[in-house]
């Protein structure tokens, strides 16, 4: 597959540390990289615009404050779309997913309309993860599961790769949700639309550099948008 035809879209914000490597680790496999960045503090954005590869096969989204993960994702596609990329990648910046787990599930698109990076498929897993954040995500995404009648079992990960026409088919620009809970109300117009959808197992890894984006807010309002979804059903 010409892997100039997929784009990765990413939302960054103060992820200095690890945007070099991001950047390198696509580029080197000739991915190209959109990422949306909330004027980060700490000069993530200045990173891209020095880069070598910038206006080439890597881009930036700049906006003037933080708008937050749904947003950011939202401007991404519609970027995507107008360039007429012929996949979209959703995956974060931090390290968590990796680029060899990329590579698995765009061998697999030619057959879906819907790739996603699970962790709770067979051979999926997490790993620096302690006690109580594998419990909160594992019951997270049963809620999920119940909440959407749906069978995917990894409903909360943000690592996926969608089909121009997938994403076409979808209202993505009218989520209400704008963060951790906008992926499974994504997940959940996808599966009303009926698309054909996939697993595949990722292993992923906690970040190392950096600050979590997860606090117990996010936690909430991914709550309320489960209780939302299951009774709009």
């Amino acid at each position: 597959m010409n892997k100039e035809n997929i784009l990765v879209v990413s939302a960054s914000y103060n992820e200095a540390e690890n945007i070099k490597q991001f950047v390198n680790d696509l580029t080197k496999q000739n991915y190209h990289i959109l990422i949306v960045d909330d004027n980060s503090p700490d000069g993530t954005g200045d990173f891209i615009l020095n880069s070598e590869h910038y206006q080439r096969n890597l881009f930036l989204l700049s906006r003037e404050n933080k708008q937050g993960y749904g947003t950011a994702y939202i401007e991404g596609f519609k970027w995507g779309l107008e360039k007429d990329y012929e996949y979209i990648v959703s995956m974060d910046t931090d390290l968590s997913h990796r680029v060899t787990d990329l590579d698995k599930m765009v061998d697999e698109i030619g057959n879906f309309d819907l790739i996603i990076g699970s962790r709770y498929t067979k051979n999926g897993g997490t790993e620096g993860w302690g006690l109580h954040r594998k419990i909160l995500s594992k019951y997270a995404n049963k809620l999920a599961m119940f909440a959407t009648k749906s069978k995917i079992k990894d409903m909360t990960t943000g690592f996926r790769v969608y089909k121009k026409e997938s994403l076409e088919k979808i209202d993505f620009e009218n989520s209400q949700y704008n963060g951790y809970s906008f992926l499974v109300d994504l997940l959940n117009k996808c599966v009303k639309a009926d698309l054909s959808i996939k697993e595949v197992p990722i292993l992923f890894i906690d970040r190392i550099h950096g600050k979590s984006k997860m606090d117990l807010r996010v936690i909430l309002e991914g709550m309320k948008t489960l209780i939302e979804l299951y009774f709009r059903k």
